[in-house]
């Protein structure tokens, strides 16, 4: 996938397999298993690639909170110093800036959709390398003109496995992003309402005296 370009959602897509006759069980499997295997793989791309722009807007917001918190704390030391050069009021502007770069990135969960998406292809990857490992360990042990059904229902394990693990892995990523989607919306509320407090008039009440 470029970068620029729209990436696609994930789709499982369909399946055509052979026949249950005894000569055909062992292909019918393996089929079943490349099925699973590919759709990991393209769900590894997307993870690893999502991660890209959520990480970009993470250094740059992260970068700029450090470098205004820094500037910001250096100019009461520079007009102190130096009255006539600049004026304290600039540190408490660039304070405010840097603490507005770390609020949009915790709302709009930039740092924390790169840490899910990178921790998610990780996970996924390594849960391939072992499906792969489990399935060689069985083709191993049986005759391929003849398999058994006991090997067979090991190789199915597998992939029933595999199926299961990546589910699991990409559910817990999708409920990670709907619950920090919820606490980013109440710390905006929170900040918003706070900031309309300190912002009425001191000694002004509603209601009946």
């Amino acid at each position: 996938m470029s970068r620029g370009r729209r990436i696609e959602d994930l789709k499982l897509s369909s399946i055509t397999v052979g026949t249950v006759r005894p000569e055909d069980r062992l292909a019918t499997v393996t089929a079943l298993f490349t099925h699973a295997e590919r759709y990991t793989i393209e769900a590894i791309d997307w993870y690893l690639t999502k991660r890209r722009r959520p990480g970009q807007w993470s250094r740059l917001l992260r970068s700029i909170a450090v470098g205004a918190a820094v500037v910001g704390g250096i100019i009461p030391l520079v007009h102190g110093a130096s009255p006539d050069l600049i004026t304290p009021d600039w540190g408490f502007v660039l304070l405010a800036i840097g603490a507005g770069c770390v609020l949009f990135d915790r709302v709009f969960g930039h740092s924390s959709s790169w840490s899910r998406f990178a921790r998610t292809g990780i996970a996924l990857q390594h849960t391939l390398a072992r499906a792969q490992s489990e399935w060689i360990s069985v083709l191993l042990t049986l005759d391929p003109a003849q398999p058994g059904k006991e090997e067979l229902r090991e190789l199915i394990a597998v992939v029933e496995r595999l199926h299961s693990k990546v589910h699991e892995i990409m559910q817990e990523e999708t409920s990670g992003w709907i619950g920090y989607l919820a606490e980013g919306l109440e710390e905006l509320s929170s900040t918003t309402a706070n900031r309309s407090s300190r912002g009425a008039v001191p000694g002004q009440t509603t209601g009946a005296s």
